[in-house]
């Protein structure tokens, strides 16, 4: 009897320590949900933080595309700014001189030669050689009236016969009183000189350029146009040094868009948008005013020029 008492006690104890071991778990069981739910605060509370995160990777993107260009300065669909800038008006590019109408052979046909006058040279609209007057030494049309009008004038006088020059001179031009044979000199040196003025014009048109010929020539115009005392001749102003970087800048930048593997290339237009950024540094640091102009003349947002630039 007492092994049976021993053995029921024994079993007793068993049952009740395995309800004592379980009954944390069911209770566990039964309560993790209530203990997981989330409350309405933290509910909210979680709500507010994810659209806060989606405001700012919004605010992220927008600012992102809105950014300036490093390379050209200008923003996302603001192209319009460089086209009415004042370093675009000034520059000449082979596609503008290419649409312009050719220029007529330096020969004369049988036709002109009866029916020749002065001034009947067409004068190119882009000269090349400093004759564009954009130096301020000499206007274009003073230039133009000496090279195409009184050079040939002076010269067929000098070319005919002393009788003719003096008669022509008297007669202040008119040469209605000379004799047939003095016509045909007279006639014969205006169309020797009408070569040579149209061939002159053929040498000075800017469309008859090559690459480096064109580069030269916007060289020349951005160092008269951003020099604070228009001289031609000095590039080593603060503004005309941003001017001639943004040109190589933008003509790197075509070349990149044709020759994109171009590693050289690359590297060349890294280092000119740095040595553009140091300069510009240096005119803000000078004077805020001059800075704000040049980027307005160069359309440069300071966003672009500014800070930690990337490429």
């Amino acid at each position: 009897m007492s092994f049976l008492r021993a053995g029921s006690s024994l079993a007793n104890l068993a049952s009740s320590s395995t309800s004592a071991l379980r009954s944390p778990s069911t209770a566990l069981f039964h309560t993790s949900s209530l203990r997981l739910a989330e409350s309405q605060k933290q509910r909210a509370s979680r709500l507010i933080r994810q659209a806060n995160i989606e405001k700012s990777n919004q605010r992220a993107r927008e600012h992102t595309s809105n950014k300036p260009h490093v390379v050209l300065g200008t923003r996302p669909g603001d192209e319009a700014k460089w086209e009415n800038c004042d370093l675009n008006r000034i520059l000449v590019t082979e596609e503008e001189l290419q649409a312009l109408s050719p220029a007529p052979e330096p020969s004369v046909s049988a036709e002109e030669m009866k029916s020749i006058d002065a001034g009947s040279v067409q004068v190119p609209k882009y000269m090349n050689y400093g004759l564009d007057g954009l130096d301020g030494k000499e206007p274009r049309s003073e230039q133009s009236q000496l090279f195409f009008e009184t050079l040939p004038l002076a010269t067929t006088l000098a070319e005919t016969s002393l009788s003719i020059s003096e008669q022509i001179g008297n007669l202040r031009g008119n040469v209605e009183h000379l004799t047939i044979e003095q016509k045909r000199e007279l006639a014969a040196a205006q169309v020797k000189e009408e070569v040579k003025a149209r061939q002159l014009a053929r040498v000075v048109d800017l469309k008859n350029a090559n690459a480096r010929g064109i580069a030269f020539e916007n060289r020349r115009r951005i160092i008269a146009a951003f020099s604070p005392k228009k001289d031609a001749s000095d590039s080593g102003y603060p503004e005309v040094q941003v001017a001639l970087l943004t040109m190589k800048i933008r003509n790197i930048w075509d070349h990149l868009m044709e020759k994109k593997k171009d590693i050289h290339g690359r590297r060349s237009l890294r280092m000119l948008v740095h040595q553009r950024a140091k300069v510009l540094k240096y005119i803000k640091r000078s004077d805020q005013d001059r800075y704000d102009r040049v980027l307005e003349r160069c359309a440069l947002e300071p966003e672009a020029v500014e800070g930690e630039l990337v490429l």
